[in-house]
């Protein structure tokens, strides 16, 4: 569970919004008159933005800085703010971070943006009981913001607190019916309470909002197959099985549960040269020996 969320918080762009929130910044206003201080504070604001996008953190930092020294008082600081508050905590400057969105809160307390930054930010330095705060307060300002739902289901479910985790994925599905966590959370809230046939059904609905390049696609597949082998559905499973490991021939996760099927089918001699492309594929001991429990 805990690699999964590991995964899932990686994938999703640490900086969403950032490119948005630096646009704000950089917004020219129309009543003032063009200088050539105020020029370079934009032509700093877009520098920034694009190293954001480049995930170069060090240097959307040093533009920040220095547009900020040029324009103190600038009603879109707060925006900066923030940028730099994202920008430090990738580096690992979790105090100087939190420091920035402080500022940056202190002169726009509703802003989600920045807000979402700085969950993003409390999340990267496992700080969950400070994300989980600041998630509830995006959300009381957006009950339907996306990625503030998908976030807190998946932190609520990493503290098994599946009741409230189901609720938020719910939502989810509802409000954002492209959204693959949407039914893929409800899998694995089902799941980690036993109700295997409700899993295997939201798995399925998961899988058919995937492309076959989506790195989310492969975690809901191997949730389906041992799924359905759970519910001595083989014959679905081994299907399921085929199907994922011609879009993901090298996870040898894949190789390991078709092993297990082929286990229950006693077709043991095909069971065990599965079990072994596991192993060759990378699949730690630990996690053969709970479909294998016999290996040695």
């Amino acid at each position: 569970m805990n690699d999964r969320l590991k995964k899932v918080f990686s994938f999703t762009a640490i900086f969403m919004g950032a490119a948005c929130a630096m646009a704000q910044a950089a917004a020219f206003d129309a009543d003032r008159q063009p200088d050539p201080t105020y020029t370079r504070y934009l032509e700093l604001a877009d520098s920034a933005r694009y190293h954001i996008a480049k995930e170069q953190w060090s240097e959307a930092a040093r533009c920040t800085r220095e547009a900020l020294r040029l324009e103190p008082a600038n009603p879109g600081n707060p925006m900066l703010f923030s940028n730099l508050g994202l920008a430090a905590g990738m580096e690992g400057k979790i105090g100087e971070a939190m420091e920035c969105f402080d500022i940056a809160l202190s002169r726009a307390p509703k802003s989600i943006p920045v807000l979402t930054s700085k969950a993003k930010i409390q999340i990267q330095a496992a700080d969950t009981e400070g994300a989980m705060e600041t998630l509830d307060r995006i959300l009381s300002l957006d009950s339907l913001a996306e990625w503030p739902l998908q976030t807190r289901g998946l932190l609520r479910m990493r503290q098994a607190d599946y009741k409230e985790a189901f609720d938020d994925f719910k939502t989810l599905s509802k409000a954002h019916p492209l959204n693959t966590w949407g039914p893929g959370g409800l899998a694995k809230c089902m799941e980690m309470q036993g109700y295997i046939s409700e899993a295997a059904g939201y798995y399925t609905d998961a899988i058919a909002l995937t492309s076959a390049n989506d790195e989310d696609r492969v975690e809901f597949q191997l949730g389906l197959i041992e799924n359905l082998g759970h519910l001595g559905r083989l014959s679905d499973a081994l299907s399921a099985a085929k199907e994922a490991i011609g879009e993901h021939p090298n996870d040898g996760r894949l190789y390991l549960l078709r092993g297990w099927i082929k286990k229950l089918l006693l077709l043991h001699r095909e069971a065990e040269a599965d079990k072994k492309l596991a192993i060759d594929y990378g699949v730690d001991f630990q996690t053969v020996s709970r479909f294998f429990p016999d290996i040695r």
